[in-house]
């Protein structure tokens, strides 16, 4: 029954929460009556294979269980467009912060409170408007989010591994985070740098601009694979070595931003980590741009040793899983005799 449990499970990893219990012991029990009714009690593995062939892939049984009839976006799209909605409410909230911040503390701008929640309160429902209206497009023309073949083998189901479960939280505020900073290097670079006070000096970072292209692609690479995971709602030895490969990337050009940022405070003269304590008591003499480049390299520093470990992480985690699923597959496989 093990391509029972691993069908079952796949369902309900697309039905509401407070339903899905009782939906998975109900599709099981329907699941167990009609093998036993077509191949009786010793049904094979290949039975049950051709059973849950006909049911269809997961996805469209989990489907079949939401309400019917009338919708503006019907239960196939539904999954998606709940997942667009939160992205783009954080995005659009992210944003307005973005540009309120960069205001107030590069331009030295003022902003009623008023004004600050009126324009939030038009911003979200005209952003939710038009994904609203994508999918209603999309519902219109039949469009189908699954680019897979109709056709499928229920043996390619995946073992039943927590490990393989995604964090969808943390995934979504990443994702966030990664649009935000999208929006900066992509329509703002020139407010890439640091000011001291509100409406005070500006001081642009010539290293973060030096590298702005490989930053973007960096980015959007990141972003793409991050899309991707929460349609898929799982880890796959894919998206594992995608992962390892875009945080390669991340962490070349975290590597290429330290040198630059090393390059620049040695061509005036302080290179040093203790050098950029002795610059501290001469910000009142104009030294803040020194102080500035070495914060901005030390965050690039840290960056990096995260990035280094989530990588390591992320590899090990590559290989347990193969050999895990190496396990299964030895242990779910008929003896030779």
């Amino acid at each position: 029954m093990n391509l029972i449990d691993r069908y079952i499970h796949e369902v309900g990893r697309h039905l509401p929460r407070n339903n899905r219990a009782d939906i998975q012991a109900e599709l099981r029990s329907s699941v167990v009556d009609s093998l036993e009714d077509r191949f009786g009690s010793e049904a094979s593995e290949s039975d049950v294979g051709e059973l849950l062939t006909e049911l269809g892939r997961p996805r469209g049984v989990a489907a079949s269980y939401y309400p019917q009839g009338q919708y503006l976006i019907g239960p196939g799209l539904y999954p998606l467009f709940r997942m667009v909605i939160w992205i783009v409410i954080a995005a659009v909230l992210g944003a307005q912060m973005l540009a309120w911040g960069v205001g107030i503390f590069i331009a030295g701008e003022t902003f009623p409170v008023l004004d600050l929640l009126l324009s939030l309160l038009n911003s979200i429902p005209v952003s939710l408007g038009w994904v609203v209206l994508t999918f209603m497009i999309l519902q219109r023309f039949d469009v189908k989010p699954d680019l897979e073949d109709e056709s499928w083998d229920p043996q390619t189901l995946p073992q039943i591994n927590e490990d393989d479960d995604l964090k969808r939280g943390e995934l979504i505020v990443g994702l966030v985070f990664s649009i935000l900073i999208l929006v900066l290097v992509m329509f703002f670079p020139q407010w890439i740098g640091f000011v001291t006070t509100p409406g005070g000096k500006f001081y642009p970072n010539p290293v973060i601009i030096q590298y702005l292209g490989w930053i973007k692609i960096s980015l959007l690479a990141g972003i793409g694979l991050d899309i991707i995971l929460l349609w898929q709602r799982r880890w796959s030895i894919v998206s594992r070595i995608s992962k390892i490969a875009v945080n390669l990337l991340s962490i070349a050009i975290l590597v290429l931003l330290v040198q630059g940022h090393n390059a620049w405070l040695a061509a005036r003269g302080s290179s040093g980590f203790f050098d950029a304590i002795e610059a501290i008591p001469g910000v009142v003499g104009g030294e803040w741009e020194v102080v500035g480049m070495h914060s901005f390299r030390l965050a690039f520093v840290v960056a990096l040793v995260v990035t280094v470990i989530e990588t390591l992480a992320a590899l090990y985690r590559l290989v347990r899983a193969n050999i895990k699923r190496g396990y299964s597959l030895q242990v779910i496989s008929p003896d030779k005799a």
